[in-house]
């Protein structure tokens, strides 16, 4: 008899945690996910809300660890040594889950709460992003890429719009087997679509290139003299002009003897490769543009650094475009690209208007808007998960005890601002927590415009007691007015952050802000632009790309 008590314990214990998930879908399906709270469930359970976070640590698992479950599980443990086993085992392990399986018809309330919640959509995004890292590791040990991480991001991309996209088929009322089908076919075609595309990618950066081979593009060179051609080169080599080129652009092998001495040539005749010439032949620049708001915050120079990872050794160089956050600049930075016939445009900048990317577009020029969620065809995304970030810092916040929260954002909240203001928003209405328009203060992205909007909302008759900022410029801003007014920070208020730049471990407080990967943001969207200039027609499929933010606690929250 003793042997059966942990089993029974065990049932009970299974019945309760289905009571309590099978009253949260319900009351879910009722009012919507972020107008319930776990308060409510408790008592409609018939629990303690303790009892509840004992099973659910977070509210979202209620609704996606209930049965069937939504989100697929850890990866398993694999050899993945090509990218056919890769591209089987991905869909193996995403068609497990209840979307892309055939779904019972009872699943589409569910869906219905999916769609119309920005937090669930943020924590799906998140737990999909979650496996990045054991992907990567993966993708390495079977050197499928020459950017695992990227790859990886690239690939989870992949099933998380396949799987969503069956699962908002079934919230417009579609039959189950039809959304699992459709799921199931976007999937094949998305991992097909990424093992066909790495060819280009792989063969524009081999391993054997040696950096010194990169930097002969634009040697210093000596005075003005008659120009040095590939076949003077050649011949004083000793080898043939087509081996020069290709110890030039690395995209062939070249043996480490015959490598060194075709770069001694170079470096003896001070040869310039003719960029003009070449482009005129292969009708490309070679360059890409990349517009930016702000080139005094740290954050757009480490994403165009991102970017200058990748595209520089597949031969292409950066124009970068400095607007101010200025919408007119920005149209204007955009006719000077397509003027310049940039190869492709990556788009990082406060407005999210699509017919401003339109000439761009029509010039046959791929895009890559870095930031934002504006869905337009012909236009890649590639962004941090700005919404989930910033409910997962006010969640940090509210967890810490802070209950009058303040947001300072930048002018009109547009783009990734606000995705920003909506996951604070939502973060504060998920838990109960009066969340008043007073409360966010609009101003500029840097850090006088930071102290200026801290200094509004500490001028409230009812001032916070902690305050959400849209970057860490603006964070070290409100840093700067709680020290003019002799507030002590947290004691007196509490002050996050978004991005992690340098100085947010530098000032005093310490800032405690989430990460935003702005070089991995920038590699992503160089592999994506690489992605549409191999030509392949599958690549003009658009793609989004979301990379997630981190916390990192330091001291001033």
């Amino acid at each position: 008899m003793p042997e059966q008590v942990p089993d029974r314990r065990e049932r009970r214990k299974a019945l309760t945690r289905r009571s309590i998930a099978d009253t949260a879908q319900r009351l879910f399906a009722e009012r919507g996910f972020e107008a319930v709270t776990v308060a409510e469930i408790a008592v409609a359970a018939d629990v303690a809300t303790k009892t509840i976070f004992n099973y659910f640590p977070a509210k979202e698992q209620l609704f996606f660890d209930a049965e069937p479950r939504l989100l697929p599980p850890d990866l398993p443990d694999a050899s993945w040594t090509s990218p056919e086993t890769l591209r089987q085992g991905l869909a193996e392990w995403a068609c497990a889950t209840a979307p892309l399986a055939t779904p019972a018809a009872a699943l589409d309330r569910r869906a219905t709460v999916y769609r119309d919640s920005p937090l669930l959509r943020a924590h799906a995004r998140a737990a999909f992003a979650a496996r990045e890292s054991a992907l990567a590791r993966a993708i390495e040990a079977g050197q499928l890429a020459t950017s695992p991480g990227v790859m990886a991001a690239l690939l989870l991309a992949a099933v998380r719009e396949a799987w969503e996209s069956a699962l908002l088929m079934l919230a417009e009322k579609e039959n189950p087997g039809d959304a699992a089908a459709h799921g199931r076919r976007s999937l094949m075609n998305a991992l097909d679509l990424l093992s066909r595309s790495r060819a280009p990618v792989r063969t524009s950066r081999p391993r054997s290139t040696p950096p010194e081979t990169l930097d002969l593009l634009n040697p210093p060179g000596p005075a003005p003299r008659e120009r040095v051609s590939i076949v003077r080169v050649a011949r004083v080599a000793g080898v043939s002009a087509t081996t020069v080129s290709h110890t030039l652009n690395g995209r062939r092998p070249v043996a480490a003897e015959t490598r060194d001495r075709v770069l001694e040539a170079i470096r003896q005749l001070g040869y310039r490769p003719n960029v003009l010439a070449r482009g005129l032949r292969t009708n490309r620049s070679q360059t890409v543009g990349l517009v930016i708001p702000d080139i005094t915050n740290p954050f757009y120079p480490a994403l165009a650094r991102g970017l200058q990872d990748v595209l520089r050794p597949a031969g292409y160089d950066e124009i970068i475009s400095n607007t101010d956050g200025d919408r007119g600049r920005e149209r204007a930075a955009i006719e000077q690209m397509i003027a310049r016939q940039v190869d492709g445009l990556a788009f990082a900048v406060f407005h999210t208007h699509a017919e401003d990317l339109r000439p761009a577009i029509e010039a046959g020029i791929p895009v890559v808007r870095l930031g934002g969620t504006l869905v337009q065809d012909g236009v890649d995304l590639v962004h941090s998960d700005d919404e989930g970030g910033a409910a997962e810092a006010t969640r940090y916040l509210l967890g810490r005890g802070y209950r009058r929260i303040g947001f300072v954002c930048g002018p009109g909240a547009e783009g990734p601002a606000a995705e920003r203001v909506a996951g604070y928003r939502s973060a504060l209405a998920a838990a109960g927590v009066a969340a008043g328009p007073e409360l966010v203060a609009y101003t500029h992205f840097s850090r006088h415009g930071g102290g200026a909007g801290v200094s509004r909302l500490l001028d409230l008759a009812e001032p916070p007691d902690a305050v959400l900022c849209a970057n860490d410029l603006m964070a070290i801003g409100a840093l700067d007015a709680a020290g003019g007014r002799g507030l002590a920070v947290p004691g007196d208020l509490a002050v996050m952050g978004f991005d992690d730049i340098d100085a947010a471990s530098l000032v005093r407080p310490r800032l405690t802000t989430m990460a935003n990967p702005a070089r991995e943001i920038g590699r992503a969207c160089g592999m994506r632009l690489l992605e549409r200039l191999s030509g392949e027609p599958a690549a003009l499929i658009p793609m989004e790309i979301v990379i997630p933010a981190r916390l990192v606690e330091r001291e001033s929250a």
